[in-house]
């Protein structure tokens, strides 16, 4: 019984089976990957957390 034929590679059933396994695990990650992380997110956690959240002053404002 053969598993997939690519050519002249052939694969057992048991190899075919383990191969899209892995195959689907290995896309799969990339789907939760960008499903749970996004850009700005990302990007927020590298910034430093700043307490006092004040706006800035204006042009004829003290620092």
């Amino acid at each position: 019984m053969i598993g997939l034929v690519i050519g002249n590679l052939e694969l057992d059933a048991l190899t075919t089976t383990v191969f899209l396994i892995v195959t689907v695990f290995f896309l799969g990650s990339f789907i939760f990957v960008s499903r749970t992380n996004d850009m700005i997110g990302s990007l927020k956690s590298l910034l430093p957390q700043r307490k006092n959240r004040k706006p800035l002053p204006g042009p004829d404002e003290p620092l």
